[in-house]
């Protein structure tokens, strides 16, 4: 029965196309068939490729027995019986899209997002299947992303720089989830290191450290090296030579994967360099590389501009902006379209008589409505043709991606609910959760209206710019139905007022590798 050389099935009729192992084996995801007793009794290729085993290590091998250390999200560890395929054996309940992290030996961390279901049904249930795909890649660019966004909560005018480096470390380990961050103020001269401030497996650093005032901590080599180019360095795989560094050796000793060194502009113009260790192999890819940067770069920004409040108050509008515009920068047919949003939704909501300070949140919620489109692949943002109904699923989940991100930077509750209801509609047609009525807030009903008539006004990959007019009869027809009536009434107030959208350098995008 569990004999892997065996075809389990043919399928194309009579004569039979391919057999299962074929196709299985064919798959991007890894598939393990596991048995009522916990039992691993087959697995496709591409299942042991991933787990980096072979097929006599895995199959015969009891799910309490695992060749790999497990972590949630966060790191913590994950026991045996709570892995989605022990809960479907206990309970018989499918457990769709977790992400788990797999410490594969001689390999590091991969994130995989895992499925598991049952084969039967009722009480007839006769194994579970367990799928898995690798989501690595995704995980350092929402990691990369949740990191940029604690710039806007660490821009606090209230803050010492030496607070604000610590806090810099403190998110980039505990929100961000990387192993180690630290930050040292290197002299051009001597190029010595003082650590000013570090967070995480900081243990590390000490390694280094031997007498006198010229030690150096360990793993510095990377950051004299972006020191002496003045430019971002990325180690991406301490494992992939043999002939690494003893720093390298010493940091894949420690579990880290992969590190990155990016230099700070200090308030007094010293240059000062963010370390960050990752625990996965290619943590940091380019795009993770890209927002990285991006983020270093705003905040040495509001580090030389901490004493005067109303610098600190638009380094933190062009962070949304940033963000706003890095999003973009994946779908170039979408340039300026949150910005665009934002300024819309700013003068709705002035039109409807909001306070000014109410108007200003809703305008950045406005700008960031769409950073949930980071989970999204690239590909399918700029599909001229129609999505399929896996591809348009992957879409509606943009909505919820956001919101988290939102949350977690502790960012003010009105560009959370935007970020997460502005597909939502009155009439419990929208999504991503089929809301409808009071439960749908103010902002987000406007800056519903203000993306539509948005994007309908210009061009997107699967058709033409449809025009205002066109857009004001949509929402118009939608009025009181799926759009709030008075939102509808200001909107075509504003327009009709002569209201442009900006097509000038504040909706410019910013140019990423993708």
């Amino acid at each position: 029965m569990n004999n892997a050389d065996q075809p389990l099935q043919r399928f194309g009729g009579s004569e039979g196309l391919y057999d299962s192992r074929e196709f299985l084996d064919a798959l991007a995801e890894g598939v393990m068939l596991i048995g009522l007793d916990g039992v691993i009794l087959d697995a496709n290729d591409t299942a042991m490729r991933l787990l980096g085993v072979t097929r006599t290590e895995m199959i015969g091998r009891q799910l309490t027995d695992p060749l790999w250390g497990v972590v949630d999200e966060s790191g913590a560890v994950i026991s045996p019986q709570d892995l989605p395929s022990s809960i479907t054996l206990h309970t018989g309940k499918s457990v769709v899209d977790r992400i788990i992290g797999f410490d594969i030996p001689g390999d590091g961390r991969r994130w995989m997002s895992t499925n598991s279901c049952a084969i039967g049904t009722g009480g007839n249930m006769k194994g579970v299947t367990n799928t898995f795909l690798d989501v690595t890649y995704l995980m350092a660019e929402k990691r990369a992303l949740r990191t940029f966004m604690e710039l806007a909560k660490l821009n606090h005018p209230a803050m010492s720089e030496s607070s604000l480096l610590f806090e810099l470390c403190g998110d980039i380990v505990t929100l961000g989830g990387y192993a180690l961050a630290w930050i040292g103020s290197v002299s051009r001269t001597t190029e010595t290191f003082e650590i000013l401030a570090s967070a995480g497996d900081i243990g590390y650093l000490s390694e280094g450290l031997g007498a006198g005032k010229a030690a150096l901590p360990n793993g510095s080599d990377i950051a004299l090296s972006a020191l002496g180019t003045d430019a971002v360095v990325v180690v991406t795989n301490f494992s992939s030579t043999s002939d690494s560094a003893p720093w390298q050796k010493s940091a894949r000793k420690r579990g880290f994967g992969a590190a990155i060194a990016i230099p700070i502009a200090k308030m007094n113009d010293d240059v000062a360099i963010l370390t960050i260790f990752g625990r996965e192999a290619g943590a940091f890819d380019q795009k993770s590389e890209d927002l990285l940067t991006q983020m270093t770069t705003a905040f040495s920004l509001s580090l030389r501009r901490m004493s005067d409040a109303n610098d600190l108050v638009r380094a933190y509008e062009g962070t949304l902006l940033a963000l706003g515009t890095m999003v973009e920068s994946r779908d170039p047919y979408t340039a300026g379209h949150q910005a665009n949003v934002g300024r819309l939704a700013f003068a709705i909501a002035g039109q409807l008589g909001l306070p000014l300070d109410e108007c200003h949140l809703i305008r950045q919620a406005g700008e960031v409505h769409d950073v949930g489109k980071y989970c999204v692949p690239a590909e399918i943002l700029a599909r001229s043709g129609k999505l399929d109904p896996a591809e348009f699923e992957l879409i509606k989940r943009h909505p919820i991606a956001g919101a988290e991100v939102l949350r977690v930077a502790n960012l003010p509750t009105v560009l959370i609910d935007v970020a997460h209801q502005h597909h939502e509609r009155l009439d419990g047609s929208g999504y991503p959760l089929g809301l409808s009525g009071d439960q749908l807030s103010l902002p987000a009903r406007i800056v519903a209206v203000a993306d539509v008539v948005e994007a309908m006004a210009h061009l997107r990959p699967y058709r033409g710019a449809l025009g205002l007019d066109a857009a004001l009869q949509t929402i118009n027809a939608g009025s009181g139905v799926t759009f709030d009536a008075s939102v509808v009434a200001a909107c075509v107030t504003v327009m009709e007022g002569g209201f442009t959208f900006s097509t000038g350098p504040e909706t410019s995008v910013v140019t990423v590798s993708v």
